[in-house]
């Protein structure tokens, strides 16, 4: 395979999201046509009938006998009588309904389906005699031809389709691979952003960490053991002392930034005198959380930080205009694009870095968390 070991890994990070993300486009497009081509290519059972036509004598080289049969068979002429064989004067016959096909040097089967076997045995007769009738028309010069079998009435059914199961195979498969299409354009034209090496050419910041946010606990404040990724965020906020932090996201990141910010305000809470600024709902979840991890605890005084939520960038000007670093909170995956205008959005006299979230799904297993020499919220 060609490509650094890097960019390969890159592509897999991105088939890994991807395939993650958009799964149901690849399964909607599997079982749509799964579903589809079966009904689109079946048919219905028929009985087909063969009338056999035979060469007499022959006057014309019997290389040219052949092609003569079958340019005939495919006239005008023939296509007319075979309609109003048919019972569709002036109309035309389903090509699936009559086939010449060639059996000898000088013999031919005149083959007709049709739903009901003695409707196929009469068509198959009647399309003969007018095939020997046409024939004929050019007289001894050509030779004589006649039936040598009339069709005799089938007994058994069969379709011209391929099987059930065949067809709703390759629609699977079918549909399988235009939904990978549709996904691999929609990330080549989308570029999410999902290393630290996307979030430095989308915006030109580092990549502070990715933190997987664990689901909805019903109301009660989420574990910061449980967010995974939360340690390496906190690692780099825990230096600024007596300090504020903004975190800016879209609009429609707005839950996932608050959950981060309390589960940011719980992890360093027995470490640093944290203060959340926001709404007053946002203030008072903070407060609660912290409260249960140990905030109120007696000791000696600790270092303050302060954690603002910046809902939008254009609402961090309400914010008082001193040096301010700023963070901004993306979700994984997030659009460069998207990105790009974050940043070009956001006012702060120094910028920390980005951090991506991740919501995890209810339900989703624990996974085991490993055991370092030194936690960031307890160094």
């Amino acid at each position: 395979m060609n490509g650094s070991p890097d960019q390969r890994s890159s592509w897999r990070v991105r088939a890994s999201w991807a395939l993650r993300k958009y799964l149901f486009v690849v399964v909607a497009g599997a079982a749509g046509l799964g579903i589809a081509l079966p009904l689109v290519t079946s048919t219905s059972e028929s009985y087909r009938a063969q009338t056999v036509v035979v060469v007499r004598e022959r006057a014309i080289d019997p290389v040219v006998v052949p092609s003569y049969a079958s340019a005939v068979f495919a006239s005008d002429a023939m296509r007319l009588r075979a309609a109003s064989a048919a019972g569709s004067p002036g109309g035309a016959v389903a090509a699936d309904r009559l086939r010449l096909v060639p059996t000898g040097a000088d013999t031919w089967s005149v083959e007709a389906r049709a739903q009901d076997p003695l409707a196929a045995a009469a068509l198959a007769d009647a399309v003969a005699e007018a095939f020997v009738e046409e024939l004929n028309r050019a007289g001894g010069d050509v030779g004589t031809f006649s039936i040598a079998a009339r069709a005799g009435v089938p007994t058994t059914s069969s379709s011209t389709g391929p099987p059930g199961w065949a067809a709703a195979a390759v629609g699977v498969a079918a549909g399988a691979v235009l939904g990978l299409l549709l996904v691999a354009v929609v990330v080549g034209a989308t570029r999410p952003v999902l290393r630290a090496r996307d979030v430095t050419s989308a915006a030109g910041q580092r990549l502070i960490g990715v933190v997987t946010l664990p689901a909805d606990r019903g109301g009660r404040p989420s574990d910061p053991a449980d967010a995974y990724g939360l340690a390496a965020v906190s690692a780099v906020l825990l230096p600024l002392v007596d300090a504020s932090v903004v975190l800016v996201s879209r609009r429609q990141l707005t839950a996932q930034r608050r959950q981060l910010i309390i589960l940011l305000a719980r992890a360093m809470a027995p470490v640093r005198d944290v203060f959340v600024s926001g709404s007053p709902d946002l203030a008072a979840e903070a407060t609660r959380a912290m409260a249960g991890a140990g905030a109120d605890a007696a000791g000696t005084p600790r270092p303050g930080l302060e954690l603002v939520d910046g809902v939008a960038p254009l609402e961090t000007l309400e914010v008082p205009q001193w040096p301010l670093p700023l963070v901004l909170v993306i979700r994984y995956g997030e659009p460069s694009a998207a990105l790009r205008r974050l940043a070009a959005d956001s006012v702060g006299d120094e910028m920390l870095g980005v951090v991506m979230v991740d919501q995890r799904r209810s339900g989703v297993a624990r996974r085991p968390r490993k055991r370092s020499p030194a936690s960031p919220a307890t160094a």
